[in-house]
Parts: C-alpha cells; structure tokens; sequence
C-alpha cells in the first residue's frame, strides 16, 4: 500500500497520463493533513509534531521485525544527513513493545532525531499504516502529507534508491544516484550502452557515433511506457531520419512479455533487454519509468525526463528535432506557460546562464522557509501566478516553479508575446524588486547578475565550480545600505526613547562586551558582528566606544541624513516594518549570522526578530 499519490504515479503507474492537450490539466491538491502526534519518546523524553512548526517534515514508522526495516532507516538516515541546512525536521515513531530495542536499533542505525514510543499501535492508526512494514510519510510546512510510502514494494536490490530518490524530489534535495542528467547547464557524456534486441541483435552506443538516439527504459506492463513507446514509434515513422535510432530498452527480461507487448502496441519499433542490468547501472536508472534521454551528435546527454503526457511529447519532440538539424516547429504551450525546459531546446547559451542565477532556485527558497503555499510570496516565486495557464495553489505546475524565461520575457517569450518586450527589463524586475522585498534594489547594479551575456564568462566552468558560484551568489554579499555618517545610538535616543529603552535590554546592546569577555575585543574578524558600521566613515573604530555594540544603524543604515536639522526624516533611514521578514530584514540579519556563526539562524528568524522587535505594534503593547 502506498500512502500518496506521487508514489502512486511513480511506482504502481495504474492509469495511462493523457496526452490530449485539452485534458493537460493537474489535479486539484487534495492532500490530507497530518494528523498531531504527541508522548513520550523511546529515550524517556518527549516529543511531538511541534517539531514541523513553519518547516517540511519526515515521519518514519518502524518496527525493528519490520523486514525492510534497515533498509528504510538506511533511506531516512541519508535524507536526514543531507537536510540538515534544507529546514527539515524528522520524527520517528516506533511500534515496539520494548523500547530497548528501538533504542539499540537508532543507535546501530545512525538515526539521531527524536523518536516516539507507540506500544498501544494508537499513533500508527492516526497516521492509517498498517504493522509489519516500515513507513516514510513527508508533510510540507503548512502540515501537509505530500509524499511517501508503507513497504519496499518489490524485491529489486536497489529499490531503495528509486524510493530515495523519490523522496529527495518531493523535499527538493539533491538527488546523490549520480543521474547521467544535465544539471546547471552542464550536458554530460552519454555512457556506453550494450543491449540486446529480441532476435540477438547487440546494440552499442559506441557505434552510433554521429547519431541522433532516443535511449528509452521501459517496463512492459507499465501504460504510461506503452504511450511513450507509442509516441516515439509514430515520431520516427514522421521524421524518417537514417540518423535517427530509438532504443527502447526493457527492466523486465521476460521475453513473452516483451512480444504480447510489441504485437498488442502495433509498434515497428525493436525493443531490447538489458540482461545484465549493466545499461541501468551505467545511466544510474531508479526504477522510475518511462526514464527518457535524449543523445546528440556528440553523445552528449541534451535531455532526460520520466513520464508520459503531451508536454513531455513536446519536449521530446523538439529535443530530437534541434539534435537532428532538422526543421523544428515550436511546439510552445497554446493556452498556458511553457516552462523552461522547451525555451531552452533553441537557447542553450540563455539557458546555460540562467541556471546559475538565484532565480532559478527562487521556488526553493519558499519550501526551504515554509512559505510555498503563501500566496504573498508565489507571485515572485513562480511563472504567470494566477494567470490562465500559469501556477496557482488549485494547480501548481511544478515546471512553473521559479523565476524562469517567461517571467521577463512574457508567455512564450517574443513567439507569444510580441509586445512584452518592449516595455524594458527594468519594470519587470521592480514590480517584485521593490522596497518591501529587495534590500537597498538599484537595476544596474543588480542586472548583470541575471545577465546572459554577463554570465558566458562562468559556461566554461566545471560542476564543483559551477556549485560554488551559486552558493556564493545566495549569500547575497552587497552594500546593505546607502552611504551616510554613521552617529551611534545616543542620537537616536532623543526621538526615539522607547525603542531605545528596548534595545538597551537586547543582547545587540551588550554585543561588543561579549568580545572583551573572550579577549576578542581587538580581533577585527569579530569586531565586524559586534560593533556599528565597521569600517564605514564614521563608523567602528573611527566613531569611537559610541559604536562598540550592534546598534540602531546596524539595521536602518546611517543615521547622519537622518538628523540633521533641514532633513526629510522620510526616507533618509531604513524602515523595517514594512519590510518582509525572509526577503529584506534576513539580509541585514544575515550577514552576521550566517552558517559560521550561527547555523540554522535563517529558519529561527521568525521567533528571534520577536526578541528584538519594537516596530509600532510593539510600542503601543510596550506603553500600555
């Protein structure tokens, strides 16, 4: 039994996926919340689903006598390993009689996260899984069940990876199965291939050098499979290219099978076994059919994909088209959004680019911090938010997460929206740019971060290399604020008594005397975090004892404008009460308390900025 419908989809694959462009429609969400769980842990703790407060969730159910029962813990054990910075939380709960031998079992596992003891058998009937079998249930921050499975179904050796791997796309990990998959715009090498038509025939990638090959893993009894075969039988017949070669390879070596098949499909195509298993091992394939990649003339990966419909047709379509040479009809969403993946088939440089800019992780970010059923955040976050055809929560296209082509370029870019264009780059960016969510935002400086020709430069850099670029690109290292003189918070006190009573009380007052505690009060390293306007004019240590703690300029900027006597006191200093908690005020926070100096910060925002808040709300509670 599995538990929800991706798993569903994935693995059991009961219905064909239409591929009339009338019925491309997803279903409505209709996932079912997690149920609370609460008690005692196996440990004599206590423990519950308050772990899940604004972030995704792993339950893990288990028994030690579960007979897949090491293999999950294997599963859960590597997922939690790798989303310890992904704002994850993990519970357990365990269905023995003697908690001691949960206790011995976490322990050998490696498993490290709290685990609650459920003797009665009352918790795993709240969550409907049946005994005897391990379970794995994923919630999203809103406390919904959106992934998961009850048992290995099968009796594959490496089943476990396909039901990992699964696991890892719901949560957005990194899949670590070491795909052959183009990634950050990186094509790789095609591996060799060597399979076996049903009449003995071997079939080698190294000797279709020059070719064009779709490299297709099927199973037999699989209706989604039967489509794609189908598809790819009448796409051959149409192109009839010589340089062309379609091998659709079978998980299943069951030859019988193989030719019910051939003759109840009605298809020309040769299928191929895979004796050995060694063309699944080389493309790292999980057991997730159709499994579709596409070959070009060099033996370069172009493209891979799973799953049938009439969007993976297009994308098919034009993938082989473009690495044939041959004309190449655009094959662009009619009524909707089109998604990256079909811009990128004829703009690879453009594409190549944009996928080492943050907007391409924009989605990301919103599960990371709990926020992707927000609707004030999916605006920026997705493609044609609440447009026909676009995403919205009644139908979250998962192609239509982040900020993609369409999103400066409009619906299908210049082919569909002629006229987008002309209003310029720069009232695009600004109307989710603005003041509320970008800190200190000026175009032309920002532009070139998202530029495709500015980014050619980093195309001849490796994967690592290509990783790193990104990661320094999401720390978001710029000039905070304007320049000004910075003045410390005795000028601030005049007008603003009760805030600076506040801060006062705060830990930010008192920063600078932590460093003299340690004897780190001269190490410039630190006095960056725990003074005011380091290096600034004005600033620490020109500005003298005045500035030696994290004051008011440390988040609204230099107060110099501010003051002065002929100011506009509007706009001549940072407000933050406007301002979104994870987009603006996250910025400033930030960059002091980053992965070094304090990790996990960026998801405890919210409960911390209520220790140190004394916006108007605050004040009138403050008063009274």
């Amino acid at each position: 039994m599995l538990i929800v419908s991706p798993f569903v989809v994935r693995f059991a694959l009961s219905t064909a996926a239409p591929t009339d462009e009338k019925k491309r429609k997803p279903p409505v969400r209709s996932e079912r919340p997690l149920p609370r769980l609460s008690g005692r842990t196996i440990d004599g703790g206590h423990a519950g689903t308050e772990l899940f407060r604004n972030r995704r969730g792993v339950v893990y159910v288990f028994a030690t006598t579960d007979r897949d029962a090491e293999l999950v813990a294997g599963i859960v054990r590597r997922l939690e390993v790798s989303a310890t910075k992904a704002n994850i939380g993990f519970l357990g709960v365990n269905r023995e009689g003697n908690p001691k031998l949960a206790v011995a079992f976490a322990k050998r596992e490696g498993l490290r996260f709290p685990i609650l003891a459920d003797r009665s058998l009352s918790l795993s009937r709240k969550l409907q899984v049946p005994p005897g079998r391990s379970s794995v249930i994923v919630v999203d921050a809103a406390g919904y069940i959106v992934g998961g499975f009850t048992g290995l179904q099968g009796e594959l050796s490496d089943l476990d990876q396909a039901y990992e791997n699964e696991l890892r796309r719901i949560l957005h990990l990194q899949d670590i199965g070491g795909s052959v998959t183009p990634a950050l715009g990186l094509m790789p090498q095609a591996p060799n291939f060597e399979v076996k038509s049903l009449d003995g025939e071997v079939v080698k990638l190294s000797e279709l050098k020059g070719k064009v090959v779709v490299f297709v893993f099927f199973a037999p009894t699989c209706p989604h499979c039967h489509t794609t075969l189908q598809f790819l039988d009448g796409l051959a017949r149409r192109l009839q290219q010589p340089d062309l070669h379609i091998v659709p390879v079978s998980v299943s070596n069951r030859r019988y099978v193989l030719e019910d098949m051939v003759e109840q499909l009605g298809i020309q195509l040769a299928v191929y076994v895979d004796p050995d298993n060694s063309a699944q091992r080389a493309y790292a394939h999980r057991h997730v059919v159709p499994d579709i990649v596409v070959i070009d003339r060099e033996g370069r990966v172009v493209a891979r994909l799973h799953g049938s419909d009439a969007r993976a047709e297009a994308l098919i379509t034009m993938e082989v088209r473009q690495a044939l040479g041959v004309e190449n009809p655009l094959l662009l969403d009619r009524n909707g959004y089109s998604g990256e993946q079909l811009c990128q088939t004829c703009h690879r440089d453009q594409h190549q680019t944009w996928a080492l800019t943050n907007h391409a992780y924009a989605f990301k970010t919103l599960i990371e911090h709990g926020e992707e059923r927000n609707p004030a955040c999916l605006p920026c976050h997705t493609v044609g938010w609440e447009v026909p055809g676009g995403y919205s929560l009644e139908q979250p296209y998962p192609h239509l997460e982040g900020v993609q082509c369409e999103n400066c370029h409009g619906r299908g870019g210049p082919h569909q929206s002629p006229d987008f264009s002309k209003q310029g780059l720069k009232p695009v960016c600004i109307s989710c740019h603005n003041p509320k969510h970008s800190l200190n935002f000026k175009f032309a400086e920002r532009l070139p971060e998202v530029s495709h020709s500015m980014n050619l430069r980093f195309t001849n850099l490796s994967l690592e290399e290509r990783q790193a670029l990104l990661a320094r690109r999401d720390k978001r290292v710029r000039t905070l604020f304007d320049e000004g003189d910075y003045l410390g918070t005795a000028a601030c006190q005049g007008c603003h008594a009760t805030e600076h009573e506040l801060w006062a009380k705060s830990a930010h007052a008192h920063a600078f005397d932590t460093l003299s505690r340690k004897q780190e009060d001269e190490n410039a390293e630190c006095q960056k975090c725990h003074t005011t306007g380091f290096k600034e004019p004005g600033g620490f240590p020109e500005g003298g004892e005045a500035l030696q703690q994290v004051g008011c300029e440390s988040c609204h900027g230099p107060g110099g404008d501010h003051v002065r006597p002929d100011a506009q006191k509007h706009g001549t200093i940072l407000a933050l009460a406007d301002k979104c908690d994870s987009c603006v005020i996250l910025q400033i926070c930030g960059s002091c308390h980053d992965d070094q100096n304090d990790p996990g910060f960026e998801f405890e925002l919210t409960d911390k900025l209520e220790l140190i808040r004394h916006g108007p709300a605050v004040m009138k509670s403050a008063k009274q």
